[in-house]
């Protein structure tokens, strides 16, 4: 059984909507990309934007099955209207290469990469 790598920053973080989806993956830890990015907000939930440099994005990197990862790619619309992308993150000092959802920005640009944060501030 081939494990894939995703790292996940949103709704699909512990104690957010839709993790249950990963419940039964391997929890890697909580990390932050390399490179840096941009996060916005539309409709009460975030999405990262590959096109804009800003920050890193902070999320949790998750191993995860074949069948997991097309319950994922159907919940994050890939490929029409999230796209999958693979990228570099840090977990614990470590560095992976993991599939991460990004799409065209729209909606109101978050001041950091971190959605917990984020929510705080509202």
């Amino acid at each position: 059984m081939k494990q894939h790598l995703v790292f996940v920053y949103g709704t699909l973080r512990q104690a957010h909507a839709n993790h249950q989806l990963l419940e039964s993956s391997e929890f890697f830890g909580v990390g932050r990309t390399l490179n840096n990015f941009s996060m916005y907000i539309t409709g009460g939930y975030p999405y990262v934007v590959g096109t804009e440099a800003r920050y890193p994005i902070v999320g949790e990197l998750y191993g995860v099955d074949g069948k997991t990862l097309e319950k994922l790619d159907r919940l994050e619309g890939h490929p029409h209207y999230y796209t999958r992308r693979e990228v570099p993150v840090i977990v614990e000092g470590k560095e992976y290469s993991a599939w991460m959802y990004v799409r065209l920005p729209h909606g109101v640009l978050m001041p950091s990469g971190d959605y917990n944060e984020a929510l705080h501030c509202r």
